[in-house]
Protein backbone atom coordinates (compact mmCIF):
# COMPACT_ATOMS: atom_id res chain seq x y z
CA UNK A 1 0.00 0.00 0.00
CA UNK A 2 1.57 3.46 -1.11
CA UNK A 3 0.96 6.58 0.50
CA UNK A 4 -1.81 7.84 -2.01
CA UNK A 5 -3.92 4.74 -0.99
CA UNK A 6 -2.97 5.03 3.05
CA UNK A 7 -4.58 8.95 2.64
CA UNK A 8 -7.53 7.69 1.15
CA UNK A 9 -8.65 5.66 3.57
CA UNK A 10 -7.54 8.34 6.29
CA UNK A 11 -10.07 10.39 4.33
CA UNK A 12 -13.19 7.84 4.21
CA UNK A 13 -12.12 7.15 7.85
CA UNK A 14 -11.12 10.63 9.41
CA UNK A 15 -13.45 13.36 6.62
CA UNK A 16 -13.54 16.43 9.11
CA UNK A 17 -10.11 16.13 10.36
CA UNK A 18 -8.64 15.78 6.52
CA UNK A 19 -10.68 18.68 5.09
CA UNK A 20 -9.73 20.87 8.19
CA UNK A 21 -6.32 19.48 7.04
CA UNK A 22 -7.17 20.70 3.67
CA UNK A 23 -8.47 23.98 4.44
CA UNK A 24 -5.21 25.06 6.03
CA UNK A 25 -2.98 24.01 3.60
CA UNK A 26 -4.89 26.38 1.39
CA UNK A 27 -4.26 29.37 3.59
CA UNK A 28 -0.40 28.40 3.79
CA UNK A 29 -0.32 28.52 -0.09
CA UNK A 30 -1.38 32.29 -0.13
CA UNK A 31 -0.32 33.10 2.51
CA UNK A 32 2.92 32.73 2.38
CA UNK A 33 3.11 35.55 -0.07
CA UNK A 34 1.78 37.98 2.14
CA UNK A 35 4.10 40.64 3.31
CA UNK A 36 3.37 39.67 7.26
CA UNK A 37 4.88 36.16 6.66
CA UNK A 38 7.48 38.10 4.83
CA UNK A 39 8.67 40.00 7.84
CA UNK A 40 8.20 36.82 9.68
CA UNK A 41 10.74 35.25 7.82
CA UNK A 42 13.43 37.42 8.37
CA UNK A 43 12.78 38.00 12.38
CA UNK A 44 12.21 34.24 12.47
CA UNK A 45 13.82 32.49 9.44
CA UNK A 46 14.70 28.76 11.54
CA UNK A 47 10.70 29.02 12.26
CA UNK A 48 9.58 29.24 9.22
CA UNK A 49 11.52 27.10 7.69
CA UNK A 50 10.28 24.51 9.78
CA UNK A 51 6.72 25.27 9.39
CA UNK A 52 7.34 25.20 5.38
CA UNK A 53 8.80 21.58 5.30
CA UNK A 54 6.00 20.32 7.63
CA UNK A 55 3.54 22.02 5.42
CA UNK A 56 4.86 21.71 1.95
CA UNK A 57 4.77 18.00 1.75
CA UNK A 58 1.12 17.79 3.41
CA UNK A 59 0.12 20.39 0.18
CA UNK A 60 1.77 17.87 -2.84
CA UNK A 61 0.33 14.46 -0.85
CA UNK A 62 -3.10 16.06 -0.59
CA UNK A 63 -2.80 17.67 -4.78
CA UNK A 64 -2.09 14.72 -5.94
CA UNK A 65 -4.74 12.81 -3.74
CA UNK A 66 -7.15 15.47 -5.14
CA UNK A 67 -5.73 14.17 -8.82
CA UNK A 68 -5.51 10.11 -8.26
CA UNK A 69 -9.86 11.12 -7.15
CA UNK A 70 -10.54 13.55 -10.47
CA UNK A 71 -9.18 10.51 -12.84
CA UNK A 72 -12.09 8.23 -13.84
CA UNK A 73 -11.10 4.02 -14.54
CA UNK A 74 -10.71 4.85 -18.07
CA UNK A 75 -7.37 6.30 -16.58
CA UNK A 76 -6.72 3.20 -14.89
CA UNK A 77 -2.75 3.31 -16.58
CA UNK A 78 -2.34 7.18 -15.92
CA UNK A 79 -3.76 6.17 -12.50
CA UNK A 80 -1.56 3.20 -11.31
CA UNK A 81 1.92 3.39 -13.56
CA UNK A 82 2.18 7.30 -14.05
CA UNK A 83 0.92 9.72 -10.93
CA UNK A 84 2.99 7.38 -8.05
CA UNK A 85 5.83 8.24 -9.90
CA UNK A 86 5.46 11.60 -10.60
CA UNK A 87 4.16 12.24 -7.03
CA UNK A 88 7.27 10.64 -5.54
CA UNK A 89 9.20 12.78 -7.83
CA UNK A 90 7.27 15.70 -6.20
CA UNK A 91 7.35 14.88 -3.16
CA UNK A 92 10.94 13.87 -2.51
CA UNK A 93 11.95 17.25 -4.48
CA UNK A 94 9.71 19.14 -2.26
CA UNK A 95 11.38 17.93 1.14
CA UNK A 96 14.96 18.74 -0.28
CA UNK A 97 13.78 21.66 -1.25
CA UNK A 98 12.82 23.13 2.19
CA UNK A 99 15.37 21.59 3.40
CA UNK A 100 18.00 23.51 2.00
CA UNK A 101 15.92 26.52 2.98
CA UNK A 102 16.18 25.66 6.32
CA UNK A 103 19.78 25.20 5.84
CA UNK A 104 20.02 28.03 3.65
CA UNK A 105 18.47 29.84 6.90
CA UNK A 106 21.03 28.34 9.77
CA UNK A 107 23.79 29.15 7.73
CA UNK A 108 22.86 32.64 7.77
CA UNK A 109 22.33 32.67 11.20
CA UNK A 110 25.10 30.95 12.18
CA UNK A 111 27.60 31.62 9.96
CA UNK A 112 27.09 34.97 9.25
CA UNK A 113 24.71 36.60 12.23
CA UNK A 114 27.28 34.99 14.85
CA UNK A 115 30.84 35.71 13.41
CA UNK A 116 30.58 39.38 13.25
CA UNK A 117 28.75 41.82 14.29
CA UNK A 118 28.04 43.40 11.31
CA UNK A 119 26.45 40.33 9.14
CA UNK A 120 27.25 40.83 5.31
CA UNK A 121 25.44 39.02 2.72
CA UNK A 122 25.99 35.48 1.85
CA UNK A 123 27.67 34.74 -1.10
CA UNK A 124 25.55 33.15 -3.26
CA UNK A 125 27.81 30.06 -4.03
CA UNK A 126 27.07 28.79 -0.71
CA UNK A 127 23.75 29.39 -1.42
CA UNK A 128 24.38 26.96 -4.78
CA UNK A 129 25.98 24.90 -2.69
CA UNK A 130 23.24 24.18 -0.14
CA UNK A 131 20.57 23.77 -2.44
CA UNK A 132 22.20 21.80 -5.06
CA UNK A 133 23.39 19.11 -2.83
CA UNK A 134 19.69 18.92 -1.30
CA UNK A 135 17.78 19.05 -4.52
CA UNK A 136 20.74 16.01 -5.84
CA UNK A 137 19.76 14.31 -2.58
CA UNK A 138 16.37 14.22 -3.30
CA UNK A 139 16.59 12.91 -6.40
CA UNK A 140 18.74 10.04 -5.46
CA UNK A 141 16.01 9.53 -2.43
CA UNK A 142 13.32 9.24 -5.61
CA UNK A 143 15.99 6.78 -7.19
CA UNK A 144 15.69 4.26 -4.55
CA UNK A 145 12.13 4.34 -4.01
CA UNK A 146 11.50 3.66 -7.29
CA UNK A 147 14.10 0.75 -7.04
CA UNK A 148 17.06 1.43 -8.86
CA UNK A 149 20.14 0.61 -7.79
CA UNK A 150 22.42 4.14 -7.31
CA UNK A 151 25.63 1.90 -7.66
CA UNK A 152 24.62 0.35 -11.21
CA UNK A 153 23.52 3.95 -11.84
CA UNK A 154 27.37 5.29 -10.94
CA UNK A 155 29.09 2.59 -11.92
CA UNK A 156 27.07 2.66 -15.95
CA UNK A 157 27.65 6.67 -16.12
CA UNK A 158 31.50 6.66 -14.37
CA UNK A 159 33.12 7.18 -17.98
CA UNK A 160 30.50 9.97 -18.72
CA UNK A 161 31.42 11.42 -15.61
CA UNK A 162 34.89 10.82 -15.97
CA UNK A 163 34.60 13.11 -19.61
CA UNK A 164 32.44 15.72 -18.30
CA UNK A 165 35.50 16.20 -15.66
CA UNK A 166 37.83 16.37 -17.88
CA UNK A 167 36.29 19.20 -19.58
CA UNK A 168 35.08 21.17 -17.02
CA UNK A 169 38.68 21.00 -14.86
CA UNK A 170 38.96 24.20 -15.06
CA UNK A 171 35.23 25.26 -14.07
CA UNK A 172 35.87 22.33 -10.91
CA UNK A 173 38.65 24.41 -9.92
CA UNK A 174 37.15 27.63 -10.03
CA UNK A 175 34.26 26.09 -8.17
CA UNK A 176 36.70 24.26 -5.37
CA UNK A 177 38.48 27.54 -5.14
CA UNK A 178 35.29 29.58 -4.38
CA UNK A 179 34.37 27.03 -1.81
CA UNK A 180 37.17 27.51 0.17
CA UNK A 181 37.78 30.88 -0.21
CA UNK A 182 34.17 31.39 1.18
CA UNK A 183 34.79 28.68 4.31
CA UNK A 184 37.35 29.72 5.50
CA UNK A 185 36.33 33.95 5.38
CA UNK A 186 39.34 35.58 3.84
CA UNK A 187 36.70 37.88 2.72
CA UNK A 188 33.15 39.09 3.02
CA UNK A 189 30.69 40.36 0.15
CA UNK A 190 31.37 44.51 0.61
CA UNK A 191 35.19 43.76 1.84
CA UNK A 192 37.84 46.00 -0.26
CA UNK A 193 40.63 44.28 -2.12
CA UNK A 194 43.55 44.94 -3.04
CA UNK A 195 45.02 42.47 -5.52
CA UNK A 196 48.43 42.01 -6.62
CA UNK A 197 48.68 43.91 -9.15
CA UNK A 198 48.06 46.77 -7.39
CA UNK A 199 44.42 47.33 -8.33
CA UNK A 200 41.35 48.00 -5.89
CA UNK A 201 37.63 46.65 -6.33
CA UNK A 202 34.70 46.20 -3.72
CA UNK A 203 33.52 42.54 -2.98
CA UNK A 204 29.90 42.76 -4.59
CA UNK A 205 29.40 39.09 -5.37
CA UNK A 206 31.53 35.14 -4.88
CA UNK A 207 29.94 33.17 -6.82
CA UNK A 208 30.62 29.02 -8.12
CA UNK A 209 33.04 30.12 -11.12
CA UNK A 210 34.33 33.57 -10.41
CA UNK A 211 34.36 36.26 -8.04
CA UNK A 212 32.94 40.14 -8.83
CA UNK A 213 34.53 43.32 -7.88
CA UNK A 214 33.91 47.07 -8.10
CA UNK A 215 36.56 49.04 -8.76
CA UNK A 216 36.56 53.04 -7.80
CA UNK A 217 35.54 53.85 -11.64
CA UNK A 218 31.89 52.02 -10.87
CA UNK A 219 33.56 49.04 -13.12
CA UNK A 220 32.91 45.16 -12.46
CA UNK A 221 36.41 42.98 -12.48
CA UNK A 222 35.16 39.53 -12.68
CA UNK A 223 38.07 37.50 -11.50
CA UNK A 224 38.26 33.40 -11.65
CA UNK A 225 38.21 31.73 -8.33
CA UNK A 226 41.27 29.62 -9.05
CA UNK A 227 43.07 32.59 -10.07
CA UNK A 228 42.02 34.75 -7.35
CA UNK A 229 42.82 32.06 -4.23
CA UNK A 230 46.57 31.63 -6.08
CA UNK A 231 47.43 35.27 -6.06
CA UNK A 232 48.27 37.17 -2.75
CA UNK A 233 46.08 39.81 -2.16
CA UNK A 234 45.45 42.27 0.32
CA UNK A 235 41.81 42.66 2.31
CA UNK A 236 40.95 46.37 3.14
CA UNK A 237 37.79 45.18 5.03
CA UNK A 238 34.40 47.20 4.60
CA UNK A 239 32.70 49.89 6.24
CA UNK A 240 32.33 48.74 9.68
CA UNK A 241 36.12 48.28 9.88
CA UNK A 242 38.69 50.78 11.38
CA UNK A 243 41.60 51.31 8.92
CA UNK A 244 44.63 52.78 10.58
CA UNK A 245 47.41 54.25 8.04
CA UNK A 246 50.77 55.70 8.82
CA UNK A 247 52.11 58.80 7.12
CA UNK A 248 55.20 60.39 6.85
CA UNK A 249 56.27 64.41 6.68
CA UNK A 250 59.85 65.74 6.55
CA UNK A 251 60.81 68.66 8.57
CA UNK A 252 63.81 70.32 8.93
CA UNK A 253 66.30 69.22 11.43
CA UNK A 254 66.70 73.08 12.98
CA UNK A 255 63.15 72.38 14.27
CA UNK A 256 62.89 71.09 17.64
CA UNK A 257 61.64 67.29 17.47
CA UNK A 258 59.54 67.93 20.75
CA UNK A 259 58.23 71.14 18.73
CA UNK A 260 57.61 69.32 15.60
CA UNK A 261 55.64 66.94 17.09
CA UNK A 262 53.32 69.02 18.99
CA UNK A 263 52.65 71.25 16.11
CA UNK A 264 51.95 67.64 14.00
CA UNK A 265 49.70 66.43 17.03
CA UNK A 266 47.90 69.71 16.70
CA UNK A 267 47.07 69.35 13.56
CA UNK A 268 46.01 65.56 13.70
CA UNK A 269 43.62 66.34 16.39
CA UNK A 270 42.18 69.54 14.55
CA UNK A 271 40.50 66.87 12.27
CA UNK A 272 37.40 65.59 12.25
CA UNK A 273 37.50 62.70 10.54
CA UNK A 274 40.24 61.07 12.37
CA UNK A 275 39.11 58.80 15.14
CA UNK A 276 40.50 59.98 18.41
CA UNK A 277 39.85 56.69 20.26
CA UNK A 278 42.53 55.12 20.06
CA UNK A 279 44.85 58.66 20.35
CA UNK A 280 46.95 59.16 17.25
CA UNK A 281 50.41 58.61 17.56
CA UNK A 282 53.30 61.22 15.95
CA UNK A 283 57.08 59.38 16.24
CA UNK A 284 59.93 60.73 15.16
CA UNK A 285 61.05 57.90 13.02
CA UNK A 286 64.79 59.03 11.01
CA UNK A 287 67.02 61.71 12.51
CA UNK A 288 70.24 59.83 10.46
CA UNK A 289 69.40 62.00 7.66
CA UNK A 290 68.46 65.05 6.61
CA UNK A 291 65.31 66.29 6.99
CA UNK A 292 64.23 64.54 10.01
CA UNK A 293 61.34 62.20 9.20
CA UNK A 294 57.89 61.79 11.58
CA UNK A 295 55.45 59.23 11.66
CA UNK A 296 51.51 59.91 11.77
CA UNK A 297 49.47 57.04 12.91
CA UNK A 298 45.64 58.02 12.86
CA UNK A 299 43.00 55.76 12.33
CA UNK A 300 39.65 56.07 10.37
CA UNK A 301 36.11 54.62 10.26
CA UNK A 302 36.87 52.87 7.13
CA UNK A 303 38.67 52.34 4.18
CA UNK A 304 36.91 54.60 1.85
CA UNK A 305 36.95 57.21 4.69
CA UNK A 306 40.32 57.45 4.78
CA UNK A 307 40.76 59.40 1.33
CA UNK A 308 38.63 62.18 2.69
CA UNK A 309 40.33 62.66 6.10
CA UNK A 310 44.06 61.71 4.32
CA UNK A 311 43.49 65.40 2.80
CA UNK A 312 41.94 67.19 5.59
CA UNK A 313 45.35 65.78 7.45
CA UNK A 314 47.66 67.06 4.79
CA UNK A 315 45.56 70.14 4.50
CA UNK A 316 45.68 70.61 8.37
CA UNK A 317 49.29 69.59 8.77
CA UNK A 318 49.92 72.46 6.06
CA UNK A 319 47.88 75.40 8.11
CA UNK A 320 49.98 74.44 11.35
CA UNK A 321 53.21 74.63 10.14
CA UNK A 322 52.67 77.46 8.16
CA UNK A 323 51.41 79.11 11.47
CA UNK A 324 54.11 78.13 13.02
CA UNK A 325 56.91 79.32 10.48
CA UNK A 326 58.29 75.83 9.65
CA UNK A 327 58.13 74.89 6.24
CA UNK A 328 58.16 70.54 5.15
CA UNK A 329 61.33 69.82 3.47
CA UNK A 330 61.20 67.38 0.24
CA UNK A 331 64.05 65.75 -1.02
CA UNK A 332 65.43 68.21 -4.18
CA UNK A 333 67.93 66.39 -6.43
CA UNK A 334 69.21 70.08 -7.16
CA UNK A 335 71.87 72.76 -6.38
CA UNK A 336 71.46 76.12 -6.06
CA UNK A 337 74.23 78.94 -6.32
CA UNK A 338 72.32 81.14 -3.20
CA UNK A 339 72.76 81.84 0.63
CA UNK A 340 70.87 79.24 2.84
CA UNK A 341 67.76 80.12 4.96
CA UNK A 342 67.84 78.46 8.48
CA UNK A 343 64.33 78.77 9.41
CA UNK A 344 63.74 80.08 12.73
CA UNK A 345 60.89 78.38 14.49
CA UNK A 346 60.36 78.96 18.25
CA UNK A 347 57.37 76.56 20.05
CA UNK A 348 54.77 79.83 21.36
CA UNK A 349 55.53 81.40 24.59
CA UNK A 350 55.00 81.08 28.14
CA UNK A 351 53.43 84.69 28.21
CA UNK A 352 50.56 83.75 25.42
CA UNK A 353 49.34 80.84 26.30
CA UNK A 354 48.93 82.19 30.15
CA UNK A 355 47.25 84.99 28.52
CA UNK A 356 45.01 82.59 26.69
CA UNK A 357 43.25 81.97 29.98
CA UNK A 358 40.73 83.54 31.91
CA UNK A 359 41.90 83.17 35.32
CA UNK A 360 44.70 85.72 34.21
CA UNK A 361 42.79 87.84 31.37
CA UNK A 362 42.66 91.02 33.28
CA UNK A 363 46.01 91.05 34.18
CA UNK A 364 48.40 93.62 32.59
CA UNK A 365 51.12 92.53 29.94
CA UNK A 366 53.52 93.56 32.94
CA UNK A 367 52.16 91.35 35.62
CA UNK A 368 51.91 88.41 32.98
CA UNK A 369 55.16 88.93 31.89
CA UNK A 370 56.53 88.43 35.95
CA UNK A 371 53.69 85.57 36.38
CA UNK A 372 55.99 83.86 33.05
CA UNK A 373 59.20 84.57 34.34
CA UNK A 374 58.39 82.54 38.28
CA UNK A 375 56.60 79.87 35.83
CA UNK A 376 58.40 76.83 34.20
CA UNK A 377 57.92 74.62 31.51
CA UNK A 378 57.61 70.86 31.88
CA UNK A 379 57.28 68.03 29.42
CA UNK A 380 55.63 64.26 29.54
CA UNK A 381 56.12 61.00 27.34
CA UNK A 382 52.95 59.48 26.44
CA UNK A 383 51.45 57.38 29.33
CA UNK A 384 53.79 59.33 32.37
CA UNK A 385 51.78 59.58 35.59
CA UNK A 386 51.73 63.47 36.31
CA UNK A 387 49.92 63.78 39.30
CA UNK A 388 48.94 60.20 41.27
CA UNK A 389 45.85 60.35 43.02
CA UNK A 390 46.50 61.26 46.54
CA UNK A 391 49.10 63.52 45.96
CA UNK A 392 49.57 67.28 46.53
CA UNK A 393 51.39 69.77 44.81
CA UNK A 394 51.25 73.35 45.21
CA UNK A 395 51.35 74.24 41.43
CA UNK A 396 49.14 75.25 38.54
CA UNK A 397 49.62 73.03 35.44
CA UNK A 398 48.43 74.73 32.16
CA UNK A 399 48.65 72.04 29.22
CA UNK A 400 50.44 73.46 26.64
CA UNK A 401 50.16 70.74 23.90
CA UNK A 402 48.80 67.49 23.97
CA UNK A 403 46.26 65.22 25.75
CA UNK A 404 45.96 64.66 29.69
CA UNK A 405 43.86 62.47 31.02
CA UNK A 406 41.76 62.48 34.89
CA UNK A 407 41.02 59.53 36.42
CA UNK A 408 39.56 58.73 39.29
CA UNK A 409 39.11 55.18 41.73
CA UNK A 410 35.14 54.50 42.23
CA UNK A 411 33.89 53.28 45.72
CA UNK A 412 34.28 49.78 43.88
CA UNK A 413 37.67 50.21 43.38
CA UNK A 414 36.93 50.48 39.46
CA UNK A 415 39.69 53.10 37.86
CA UNK A 416 37.57 55.26 36.02
CA UNK A 417 38.44 58.01 32.98
CA UNK A 418 36.40 61.16 33.85
CA UNK A 419 37.90 64.03 31.65
CA UNK A 420 40.56 65.13 28.98
CA UNK A 421 42.45 68.21 29.23
CA UNK A 422 43.72 69.33 26.07
CA UNK A 423 45.58 72.95 24.68
CA UNK A 424 44.58 75.79 26.76
CA UNK A 425 43.29 73.81 29.61
CA UNK A 426 44.59 73.69 33.45
CA UNK A 427 43.89 71.48 36.80
CA UNK A 428 45.77 71.92 40.03
CA UNK A 429 43.45 74.51 41.71
CA UNK A 430 41.87 72.30 44.12
CA UNK A 431 45.18 70.95 45.94
CA UNK A 432 46.44 74.20 45.74
CA UNK A 433 43.55 76.21 47.38
CA UNK A 434 42.48 73.32 50.08
CA UNK A 435 44.63 71.41 52.60
CA UNK A 436 42.96 68.56 50.78
CA UNK A 437 45.24 65.91 48.23
CA UNK A 438 44.36 65.15 44.60
CA UNK A 439 40.96 63.46 43.89
CA UNK A 440 42.19 62.85 40.77
CA UNK A 441 45.46 61.15 39.00
CA UNK A 442 46.54 62.78 36.01
CA UNK A 443 47.78 60.86 33.25
CA UNK A 444 49.33 62.24 29.84
CA UNK A 445 47.67 60.48 26.67
CA UNK A 446 49.96 61.83 24.16
CA UNK A 447 53.53 63.35 24.55
CA UNK A 448 52.49 66.55 27.08
CA UNK A 449 53.98 69.48 27.44
CA UNK A 450 53.02 71.79 30.28
CA UNK A 451 53.50 75.21 31.91
CA UNK A 452 53.81 74.83 35.76
CA UNK A 453 52.68 78.28 37.79
CA UNK A 454 53.76 78.04 41.18
CA UNK A 455 52.08 78.62 44.42
CA UNK A 456 53.67 82.13 45.07
CA UNK A 457 52.58 83.50 41.80
CA UNK A 458 48.89 82.69 42.31
CA UNK A 459 48.86 84.44 45.51
CA UNK A 460 50.87 87.61 44.12
CA UNK A 461 47.99 87.87 41.44
CA UNK A 462 44.50 87.59 44.47
CA UNK A 463 46.72 89.75 46.38
CA UNK A 464 46.92 92.57 43.76
CA UNK A 465 43.60 91.40 42.46
CA UNK A 466 41.52 90.59 45.52
CA UNK A 467 37.91 91.01 42.77
CA UNK A 468 39.33 87.53 41.05
CA UNK A 469 38.54 85.69 44.04
CA UNK A 470 35.32 84.76 43.84
CA UNK A 471 36.08 83.94 40.59
CA UNK A 472 38.34 81.49 41.05
CA UNK A 473 36.07 80.11 44.08
CA UNK A 474 33.06 79.38 41.03
CA UNK A 475 35.58 77.58 39.42
CA UNK A 476 37.37 75.59 42.38
CA UNK A 477 33.50 74.60 43.69
CA UNK A 478 32.74 73.41 40.31
CA UNK A 479 35.66 71.18 39.87
CA UNK A 480 35.33 69.96 43.79
CA UNK A 481 31.80 69.08 43.12
CA UNK A 482 32.75 67.03 40.37
CA UNK A 483 35.06 65.23 42.13
CA UNK A 484 33.19 64.71 45.22
CA UNK A 485 30.54 63.23 43.50
CA UNK A 486 32.56 60.55 41.60
CA UNK A 487 33.82 59.49 45.06
CA UNK A 488 31.35 59.56 47.17
CA UNK A 489 28.18 57.56 46.80
CA UNK A 490 25.24 58.99 46.17
CA UNK A 491 23.72 58.86 49.48
CA UNK A 492 26.17 61.15 51.00
CA UNK A 493 27.16 63.42 47.66
CA UNK A 494 24.81 65.58 49.72
CA UNK A 495 25.29 65.76 53.24
CA UNK A 496 29.08 65.96 52.86
CA UNK A 497 28.90 68.55 49.79
CA UNK A 498 31.30 71.63 50.36
CA UNK A 499 29.44 74.69 50.22
CA UNK A 500 30.50 77.97 48.02
CA UNK A 501 31.16 79.59 51.00
CA UNK A 502 33.44 77.48 52.42
CA UNK A 503 35.09 77.63 49.39
CA UNK A 504 35.36 81.43 49.43
CA UNK A 505 36.84 81.33 52.87
CA UNK A 506 39.27 79.22 51.74
CA UNK A 507 40.39 81.11 49.03
CA UNK A 508 40.45 84.15 51.23
CA UNK A 509 42.93 82.36 53.28
CA UNK A 510 45.31 81.47 50.27
CA UNK A 511 45.91 84.78 49.82
CA UNK A 512 46.57 85.85 53.33
CA UNK A 513 48.56 83.47 54.37
CA UNK A 514 52.05 82.29 52.84
CA UNK A 515 51.07 79.00 52.29
CA UNK A 516 47.49 77.41 52.36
Amino acid sequence: MNVLDAVEKLYQSHQVETLALAVLILAWLPGSRLPFWRGLQKRLPMLVALVDLCLAPVAVILLFSSLRAVFSPDFEALRTAWLPGLFYLALCLTISWYVAKGGYAFVTRRYVGERTSHPQPVPGLLRSLIYGTCLLGGAAAFLWVQGYSLTGIWISTGLLTALIGFALQQTLGDFFSGLALGLEGSFRVGDWLQLANGSEGQVIDLNWRATWLRGWDNTTQVIPNAKLAGQGFKNLHGEHHRYRPWYYVNIPAEVDPRFAKELLLEAVLNCKTVLKNPAPIVRLTSASTLPYTYMIWVSFANYPAMFRGREELYREIHYVLQRAGVTPSAEIHEWHGRKAYIPTAEPPTIQLALRSLELFHSLADEEIEQVAQASRQVRYDAGTTILLEGDCRDALDIVASGIVDSKVVLPSGELLTVGEFSAGQYFGLITMFTDRPSVLSYTAQTDVSLIRVDLDCIQDVLKRHPDLADRYAMIIKQRLDEAELLQMPASQAASSKTTLQQVKHLVKKFMMSSKP
